[in-house]
């Protein structure tokens, strides 16, 4: 399976930051705000690889990180120090050293984000299908028929139907806007796609219909997919493989069935048997 994504020794802190910021903080000292300067250390050296095709699972309470760790790859944050190579085809992109229209380029043309709150995904001054078409214009298609055609192609793909396309996203439920979310994200069919918190606060019902939905879009384009969540459900049925983060560490990974069912560490083990 080819490697798409390799991430080494990322690390993101908040604040000035001083030489004792990482001795003083992390799982063992039960924070992640530095008790001499209070930077706080989001995320320490996380390392990890992502195949084509792959769903990684990244785990942990809130202000584990893991938020962090995505945000940084997308460009919303930029990470304090580590190194990240997205391998698109015959090239290689140093993620961190990319200038600011580059790393656009990539965000528009590879990488795909659904968040957790959708007014960071959508925008709400335009149309369904105008969301969607604002991604299709950064990619090339000006065809106003191809545009609207595709786009109600991609709606109808999320179970949104195609006679709610020109209506506002401030008129659909929360889950109705995840499902825009997903097919904004899907428009330029990226190789690549991240998912913060997609299902929190939805009903278990309308959870259930996008996490179907999520699975069919890996089986059938081969995204490779990152999923941010603190809900053991939704990476036991996602993910092949599991980063457990607390206090912007990684604290154990490794397959799914293994982390879940073999817990190593006190902290997982707790996460696991809250579940039951």
């Amino acid at each position: 399976m080819k490697k798409i994504l390799e991430v080494r020794n990322l690390s993101k802190t908040h604040g000035h930051g001083c030489p004792k910021c990482v001795s003083s903080t992390g799982p063992d000292f039960d924070t992640n705000v530095c008790p001499h300067c209070g930077s706080i250390v989001a995320a320490h050296d996380v390392s990890f690889d992502l195949h084509e095709g792959e769903i990684l699972g990244i785990m942990g309470e809130s202000g584990s990180g893991k938020s962090t760790v995505v945000k940084t790859l997308f460009f919303d944050d930029k990470p304090s120090s580590g190194k990240a190579s997205f391998h698109q085809q015959t090239q290689t992109h140093d993620l961190f050293s990319l200038n600011p229209a580059e790393q656009r380029w990539l965000r528009n043309h590879c990488f795909g984000m659904v968040y957790q709150n959708p007014n960071l995904g959508l925008n709400f001054n335009v149309s369904a299908g105008g969301n969607i078409a604002e991604r299709l214009l950064m990619n090339d298609l000006s065809h106003y028929g191809e545009i609207r055609q595709r786009a109600r192609e991609l709606l109808a793909r999320t179970e949104v139907l195609s006679n709610r396309m020109d209506e506002s996203p401030k008129q659909f439920s929360g889950g109705m806007q995840q499902r825009v979310q997903i097919a904004k994200a899907l428009a330029t069919r990226p190789p690549l796609l991240f998912l913060d918190e997609v299902t929190t606060g939805l009903d278990l019902s309308v959870q259930a219909r996008i996490l179907d939905l999520i699975l069919e879009i890996q089986q059938e384009l081969k995204t490779a997919m990152i999923v941010v969540t603190h809900d053991l459900g939704v990476i036991r049925l996602l993910a092949g493989r599991t980063i457990v983060m607390k206090y912007g560490r990684v604290i154990e990974a490794g397959l799914t069935d293994q982390v879940l069912e073999d817990p190593q560490h006190a902290y997982t083990q707790r996460l696991v048997a809250s579940a039951l």
